[in-house]
């Protein structure tokens, strides 16, 4: 019984819908500095926003690469039919505040093992 409610509330890969987006906007990214460091050429960052129709609404989604992107330019996707702002062609780590939260967690994370570390007698410096 158990079994058959968590498998209810699963949502298969398949249940999700095709359809095309269309890139309205292609925007480099600034590095700040020149795109050369002591590691080599970094080529630049560009975010790509598309959209694309479900329900008789209107979604955007972004995501990056290191190449410009045309404008107009079609491609598949498909999206969630119970929460149509979901879909594949979306980078997920795109949206600022979840690199944000994941950055810190990782200082965090090492502060602390460093504080726990530290109170070790093989930890001294």
């Amino acid at each position: 019984m158990l079994g058959m409610t968590v498998s209810s509330t699963v949502q298969r890969a398949d249940d999700w819908v095709s359809t095309r987006a269309t890139i309205i906007a292609c925007e480099q990214r600034l590095l700040g500095q020149e795109n050369l460091t002591n590691e080599g050429y970094i080529p630049p960052e560009y975010v790509v926003t598309f959209s694309y129709s479900a329900d008789g609404q209107t979604f955007k989604g972004t995501y990056r690469t290191n190449s410009p992107q045309e404008c107009g330019h079609d491609f598949e996707i498909l999206y969630d039919p119970k929460h149509p702002h979901k879909n594949t062609g979306s980078d997920v780590l795109n949206k600022r505040w979840v690199r944000m939260i994941a950055a810190a967690l990782g200082v965090i994370t090492v502060l602390v093992a460093i504080w726990f570390w530290g109170k070790e007698d093989w930890f001294q410096w």
